[in-house]
């Protein structure tokens, strides 16, 4: 592979809140291996002379989901080929928009994967959930009262997000399939939710302690951790004590929960573009007046668990949660979103630094240091103080790098060259 020297840049660096000037970054193989104020001299390595211009690292969505075809998960009776032709394109979108790497939550599975690390597909790296699971009548069992099994026969969720599972054997079987077949983390829903709630009774909670706790056990014994779709009070406090990594959404929790987050070493990864795009299609996707007071509802008290959060030094992630090609259009809006209530520094390490954390990749991902991935964003800009700058990539972001490969240049080329 060859390697790159990108000089005379701002640079975001952790642990600080303003752009540090006039570095120089060298890039071998996949990794970064300097950075440094001094001169590179690299022998046939290609100079990129940024001219001032921010490299930062590369953007992290830490909930994605690429196999959606419309707002709704209940798409089992699609081609196949429809899904993976979604999921190519959902990942390309996301590369381009600076999306580095996601992590997906429920639905992808090895062949995305494999399409990706043979490259016959491009797009961020991919940490894939599998089938997440859900209780019969939980949050991702799409069924109507009337349907009990799928086109083909069988009992499913009609969908291919998700797969139901009952009781400690049965949950426990399904977490080791999933992770047999290479998931990254285990993806479970832990309490009904805003959109489709069941036509019955929305869950407060769903899996009992036990089954929890066998799920959180069979993914630690391989090395991984769980992340929990969950709303409410009572559903978070039971995942914090199955020993959850992840609380996804969270929306109802009271501060004293909250705070046990942070007594747990647990992550918080908020979703408000979902709820938004979802309130602003409302009339396209036929919405009822009740779902869209609902998630109006949800938005709001999502900011206020948000702050509660910021107040117990909660890591907060960064995740977008959106479904099929119209919504994945919004995804870099997540930060517009959170600038009205969060500072730009605090984001941007929401996307790089702590998801990384998340994704246990500290030090691998969202950083831009030696040892690194080279995954690494060259902006028109500086994204510290203006978030907007991020939101249009189309003009503002330069470079796209991944593992040392740039995807997108569009730097003069009298900016580049090899060092003589």
């Amino acid at each position: 592979m060859p390697s790159f020297v990108f000089k005379n840049a701002n640079v975001v660096l952790d642990e600080h809140a303003e752009l540090q000037p006039g570095f120089n970054i060298l890039v071998k193989g996949d990794r970064i291996e300097a950075v440094t104020r001094d001169p590179i001299d690299l022998p046939d390595a290609q100079q990129i002379d940024v001219a001032g211009k921010t490299v930062m690292p590369g953007l992290i969505d830490a909930h994605a989901h690429i196999t959606g075809l419309s707002l709704s998960p209940k798409n089992l009776t699609y081609p196949a080929a429809d899904l993976v032709v979604a999921s190519a394109n959902y990942l390309r979108n996301s590369l381009m928009a600076g999306f580095t790497a996601i992590r997906e939550a429920g639905g992808a599975d090895y062949s995305i994967a494999h399409l990706l690390k043979e490259g016959t597909i491009i797009g961020p790296r991919l940490f894939y959930s599998g089938r997440a699971l859900t209780q019969t009548g939980g949050g991702a069992d799409f069924r109507t009262p009337i349907e009990l099994t799928d086109p083909c026969g069988h009992v499913s969720p009609l969908s291919v997000m998700s797969v139901i599972a009952d009781g400690v054997d049965q949950v426990r079987a399904a977490a080791r399939e999933e992770l047999r077949k290479g998931a990254t983390q285990i993806k479970v829903f832990a309490s009904g939710g805003v959109v489709f709630p069941a036509e019955g009774h929305p869950t407060q909670y769903e899996f009992s302690d036990a089954e929890l706790a066998a799920i959180v056990e069979e993914a630690k014994a391989r090395g991984t951790y769980v992340m929990a779709h969950v709303y409410t009070d009572e559903g978070v406090l039971r995942c914090l004590k199955a020993g959850v990594r992840s609380i996804e959404h969270g929306n109802f929790m009271t501060e004293k929960t909250v705070a046990k987050l942070a007594e747990h070493g647990a992550f918080l990864d908020p979703t408000f573009i979902s709820l938004v795009q979802q309130v602003e299609t409302a009339g396209e996707t036929g919405l009822s007046g009740t779902i869209v007071d609902n998630l109006k509802r949800t938005i709001e008290r999502g900011k206020r668990v948000y702050s509660w959060a910021r107040r117990h030094q909660v890591p907060i992630a960064l995740g977008t949660d959106l479904w099929g090609p119209d919504a994945q259009r919004s995804q870099l809006r997540e930060f517009e979103v959170r600038r009205e209530f969060d500072s730009a520094p605090e984001i941007l390490r929401s996307t790089t630094v702590i998801n990384a954390e998340l994704l246990m990749q500290k030090g691998n991902l969202g950083t831009v240091s030696p040892g690194a991935y080279a995954d690494l964003l060259v902006v028109d800009g500086n994204p510290l103080v203006d978030l907007g700058i991020l939101i249009d990539p189309q003009h503002n972001l330069k470079i796209i790098m991944k593992a040392g490969v740039i995807y997108k240049n569009t730097l003069s080329e009298a900016s580049q060259h090899p060092s003589t």
